[in-house]
């Protein structure tokens, strides 16, 4: 039994192969620290990111032959195996449903994965926790925590993929960091039997709004909304209304938006958008909202980068993104007065949202 298991991931001998990879990064983390990995284009690849689309997989991983760290993933994915000797950082799929994450060499027959990047072999024993059992690694397509990279956060949840699209297609034509929404339930079927299950969570938050028993729950979420100056919702139509899983973070961080500057995007199939402007209306009580939200439908979902662009021109979201730019790099320090994002000079200071008073940055919310 413990030659099979060692021979799991073992033997074999490698020849250097070009690979075409795909665009789509995942992320390993251990221990709260994410690594991206670079994915091969194969069919292995694009089924484990159409999984890890519905949300993150965590696998408990052990050290195996002093060169991998190994396990099930819990489902099986395509194989392409071919006589390889993989190497330290590779990401490499054994039998079908195996999971072998390398800080050492050895050959067999696998089906390659992808590489995790920038790593060295020491750097790689570290992260991987070579040598020790019971390794709990998470696989997601978005690292766990990370620095921000933009003064802008797209929030969203998907459950057909169409909202994924609109996001990604958003992120082509503006800088921001991205937070993706997942259930902790994982296994509905929200359109079951006309959307049953999703009607009944819609009502039970209508049922008593105010109330965080009414909201289904939600993976945690390790962003702070605090380094961000604006924010853009990004959410599916339920019955004309938000859908209930991201009403539920809403419900919780709404309130941390208060006085920044939010815009939404709608996606349905082709109901009206107004009942879920009034939902983020509710739970987003005092932002700034940027203009007349977007609405997406299956009629124009094909044309979401024009939509897309023209709504950004319309909201002026470049003109606030560059200010916010230039006074978080102090150029507006020791301007005299009071200024809106639009540049223009106020006599008094706002009651709310994000102004300019002598060069320093300041947010107002109404009491």
């Amino acid at each position: 039994m413990l030659a099979l298991l060692m021979g799991s991931c073992a033997d074999k001998s490698n020849e250097a192969i070009a690979q075409t990879t795909l665009s789509q990064k995942m992320y390993i983390t251990i221990d709260g620290v994410s690594q991206p990995v670079t994915l091969y284009n194969n069919a292995a690849t694009q089924a484990l990111v159409a999984k890890l689309e519905e949300g993150p997989v965590t696998v408990t991983l052990n050290s195996s032959g002093g060169f991998e760290i190994w396990g099930a993933l819990g489902f099986s994915l395509p194989t392409s195996n071919e006589q390889i000797t993989a190497q330290p950082g590779d990401v490499i799929l054994y039998n079908g449903s195996n999971i072998c994450l390398m800080y050492g060499s050895n050959s067999w027959s696998y089906t390659r994965l992808g590489h995790i990047d920038a790593l060295n072999e020491s750097e790689l024993r570290s992260f991987l926790k070579a040598g020790d059992s019971n390794i709990e690694v998470t696989l997601s397509l978005q690292p766990a925590s990370s620095e921000p990279t933009s003064n802008t956060l797209v929030i969203y949840y998907s459950y057909t993929n169409h909202c994924h699209e609109i996001v990604q297609t958003l992120t082509s034509q503006i800088d921001a960091d991205v937070l993706r929404i997942y259930p902790k339930d994982k296994n509905q079927q929200y359109e079951a039997n006309g959307y049953a299950i999703g009607m009944q969570l819609l009502n039970t938050i209508n049922a008593n709004p105010n109330s965080a028993d009414s909201y289904p729950e939600i993976d945690p979420v390790s962003v702070s909304l605090d380094d961000y100056d604006t924010f853009i919702i990004v959410t599916p139509l339920w019955w004309s209304q938000m859908a209930a899983i991201l009403q539920t973070y809403l419900f919780h961080h709404g309130a941390e938006m208060a006085g920044k500057d939010v815009g939404l995007i709608v996606s349905s199939h082709s109901s009206g958008i107004s009942g879920v402007v009034a939902d983020a209306e509710r739970l987003i009580p005092d932002a700034n909202w940027m203009g007349q939200a977007l609405w997406i439908n299956n009629a124009n979902h094909g044309n979401r980068a024009t939509l897309i662009k023209n709504w950004l021109s319309d909201i002026g979201y470049s003109d606030i993104s560059t200010i916010i730019e230039d006074i978080n790099t102090d150029s507006h320090v020791g301007l005299p007065g009071i200024y809106n994002l639009n540049g223009q000079k106020l006599e008094t200071a706002p009651d709310s949202g994000i102004y300019i008073e002598n060069g320093v940055k300041k947010i107002a919310t109404k009491k």
